[in-house]
């Protein structure tokens, strides 16, 4: 019996048919999906699942499972990728025993991040295979593929996905779970797993190897392909596409028949030089088609000039396809248009339905209290003849953006609050951010303005958890508390907002907090979201 899932479940699946053992990951979309779908399904078929404080501590975690000699599995999003990749710049080189995947989320148009970037560029620098599925049903697949070859290889591979992959849904045939989790020996040979200077260059060098024989074995790789609309054997107009955005040309094209290649192209570092280099030779002039950046469109332009082929190629650099956020299907057709003159398909996807295929952006909470805390923290302010510099940290204090001076990454207020007091603004400088936040990175930094003697007000925002991305808890309530970490820290001072005390109480806090002389200082605010 056939069942209806999304991309979530499709990769899950996989993982689990792969017999993984363990899964960890951080949260944040897309990616956060995939890993709630193992943790609920871990008692049934017995893998573990683990969400960690940050990337970083994810990524170490799954490199000890497949030292153990178990298959692990790290779920991170496109930013996340950042934090993990002091590990992931070592892993590289010293490989992996059993297999370790890593999913990464890209979010093209930002639809839950703050940046727009393109990790198939960080697969590229840490020498990683990496691909990208176009179908459910082949993420799936590509899952159970990426394991055995990243043992085969004894090298971590990626698998990268989006947003609209996510989302989307197919039918496929029903889970089929392993009889057993493969599980190997610990490799344990004497300097296997140790990355030092005496033996970087040889690893470096047998990191090369490995990509030299990736881009042999991704020339025969079933998730790659060519295919012609109408077979010619004249050269014609080519199309290139990866990932999920192959899909969507499928069906912005809605039965075109003209003649036409097509490659679609899911393995995408490193690239099968023998595929490209026969499709170039095949055409005369090529579109490609990809999310976010020309990272196809460069790499394939230097792989034809390498080897002599040299069609015109269209994209993101000339102004054919849009090069910024996601690519929608009505961008699919107007970049086909001017591409193919004879391009007239059935179904027209125009930009002004283009809600149609906009992704539903979850609103704020109606009963968010943070609005309300920072508009009294700004009252009180003017109170004292200040205006501090409000700065903050992604999660739920960005429902209050437009009270703040500045918002960069997890973990990063204090440090921005730090360095706008080294820069001598003249006003106070408030850190505000969340539980999770401080637990990420924002504890280091902490550390920090401690170790320099800095003069800031750091606010955390405690609601219980990550509540931005499905409330996954912190270790506050876990024998790790946010208040004596802080305590020990040796801030000046320390005031606590509880969920019973009253607005007088609160603006008297904050009061005290502005008209202390120089110093640390930090209020915790215990406030649950009770959305109304």
């Amino acid at each position: 019996m056939m069942e209806t899932i999304n991309g979530d479940y499709a990769i899950a699946w996989g993982a689990i048919e792969a017999g993984v053992s363990v899964v960890t990951g951080y949260p944040g979309s897309p990616g956060t999906g995939i890993f709630n779908v193992l943790s609920e399904t871990k008692m049934k078929f017995g893998h573990k699942t683990q969400w960690c404080l940050n990337e970083r501590i994810a990524l170490d975690i799954a490199a000890g499972v497949s030292q153990g000699g178990k298959r692990s599995l790290v779920c991170l999003k496109s930013v996340g990728m950042n934090v993990a990749l002091d590990t992931l710049m070592v892993l590289n080189m010293t490989g992996i025993h059993s297999g370790l995947v890593i999913i990464v989320g890209d979010d093209p148009g930002a639809w839950g991040s703050q940046n727009e970037q393109d990790t198939r560029f960080i697969a590229q620098m840490a020498e990683l295979p990496m691909l990208e599925p176009s179908t459910l049903q082949e993420g799936r697949e590509m899952v159970k593929w990426a394991f055995e070859y990243s043992e085969e290889l004894k090298t971590i591979v990626i698998i990268r996905i989006t947003r609209s992959f996510t989302t989307c849904r197919e039918v496929v045939p029903p889970l089929q779970p392993p009889s057993h989790h493969p599980v190997q020996y610990p490799d344990r040979s004497p300097m296997r797993w140790i990355a030092a200077l005496d033996k970087t260059t040889s690893d470096h060098k047998r990191l090369h190897q490995k990509n030299e024989q990736s881009t042999l074995d991704f020339s025969q790789l079933l998730f790659n392909s060519i295919e012609s609309i109408e077979d010619n054997s004249q050269k014609s107009k080519g199309i290139i596409a990866t990932g999920f955005v192959y899909t969507k040309l499928q069906e912005a094209l809605d039965g075109y028949s003209s003649s036409l290649k097509m490659m679609k192209l899911n393995s995408l570092y490193p690239l099968p030089k023998k595929l490209v280099i026969q499709f170039l030779s095949q055409c005369e002039e090529i579109l490609v088609f990809e999310e976010v950046d020309p990272y196809l469109e460069d790499s394939i332009k230097s792989i034809g000039y390498d080897n002599g082929h040299c069609p015109k190629l269209y994209g993101k650099r000339t102004g054919h396809v849009n090069w910024v956020g996601e690519l929608f299907r009505w961008h699919i057709q107007q970049s086909l248009r001017n591409f193919l003159p004879s391009f007239n398909p059935k179904k027209k996807y125009l930009e002004t339905n283009w809600e149609q295929e906009k992704p539903f952006r979850k609103p704020y909470c109606a009963g968010c209290p943070y609005i309300e805390i920072l508009t009294t923290f700004r009252e009180e302010a003017e109170k004292v003849g200040q205006n501090p510099f409000l700065i903050g940290d992604p999660g739920c204090v960005i429902t209050a953006g437009k009270l703040l001076d500045t918002k960069l990454c997890m973990g990063s207020s204090i440090g921005v609050a730090i360095g706008h007091q080294s820069a001598g603004v003249g006003q106070k400088s408030v850190a505000i951010f969340g539980d999770s936040a401080f637990y990420h990175s924002g504890i280091n930094a902490l550390i920090q303005a401690r170790f320099s003697n800095e003069t800031l007000l750091a606010i955390i925002l405690d609601n219980g958890g990550s509540v931005t991305t499905g409330s996954q808890p912190t270790p506050d309530k876990n024998g790790v508390p946010i208040v004596d970490l802080i305590q020990t820290c040796q801030v000046d001072k320390l005031w606590i907002i509880e969920e019973c005390d009253n607005e007088a109480t609160m603006r008297s806090i904050f009061y005290q907090a502005l008209s202390s002389a120089d110093g640390l200082y930090a209020i915790v605010i215990r406030k649950k979201c009770r959305p109304v």
